[in-house]
């Protein structure tokens, strides 16, 4: 899973609790979910690939060809942080370990090198999100708050603050996605040293899909059910 990607507001990955106030993951302009998924599948998964191949197919070597497949993502992370003005720890975590891992590779010239550096970058990505748990708001949490405003943001900090089924909630979330992104890590790894060079790329975008697919789905199912919405609603209801 492409961490530069995954957790910028943009993407419209981020897990919500629809009832308690958090709509669809967006930011506060409404955007369309469908539409913020289309453009993190086609500017993470389909331009990559369409670049890699396509170099690969007029005959460029597999380690320029993979680099360049990295530019699109990147450069979509860049200009969402010069967009917003805000570079967040786990932005720059990211794009300090995506410079680490291109002068590497520079220096050993090992395209599974490249394609396994993608792994270390989403685990590290993992254990931030885990590590929020330290913090006064899981990521979970903050993601939610910082991707609405209004009457939704005012909801969304009330249930925070006078809920402790939302607080659960939204830990229990935080601990999912940083579990499943640890969990892609090592297999993005694995897949990085045991299979053709040439096949990597195809395989690993197809992981990140289902991964994607998966955390998106628990999180919605467990965030979304009756009685946990109900709960925090009253509770909420009950400290106004």
């Amino acid at each position: 899973m492409r961490t530069e990607e995954v957790f910028r507001p943009a993407t419209g990955a981020v897990p919500t609790v629809e009832d308690t106030g958090a709509g669809p993951a967006g930011p506060p302009a409404e955007r369309s979910p469908y539409r913020a998924l289309a453009a993190n599948l086609g500017v993470n998964v389909a331009a990559p690939l369409l670049v890699f191949y396509g170099l690969r197919a007029v005959g460029v070597g597999q380690w320029w060809a993979l680099l360049a497949g990295a530019v699109p993502p990147l450069v979509r992370a860049v200009v969402t942080m010069a967009r917003t003005r805000r570079v967040d720890v786990l932005g720059a975590i990211t794009l300090l370990l995506l410079a680490l891992g291109v002068a590497t590779s520079l220096l050993t010239g090992s395209a599974r090198f490249l394609l396994a550096k993608d792994g270390a970058m989403t685990g590290a990505a993992g254990l931030c999100v885990l590590a929020t748990l330290l913090m006064r708001r899981p990521f979970i949490a903050s993601t939610l708050i910082s991707l609405t405003a209004g009457e939704r943001r005012a909801k969304l900090v009330a249930h925070w603050q006078k809920s402790p089924t939302f607080r659960r909630v939204m830990r229990v979330l935080t601990v999912v996605w940083g579990v499943g992104l640890v969990a892609d890590a090592v297999v993005r790894i694995v897949l990085a040293y045991a299979l053709p060079v040439d096949a990597v790329p195809l395989a690993g975008n197809l992981q990140y899909v289902a991964a994607f697919l998966l955390l998106e789905g628990v999180s919605r199912v467990y965030g979304r059910r009756r009685s946990v919405v109900a709960r925090i609603t009253a509770e909420t209801a009950a400290r106004a």
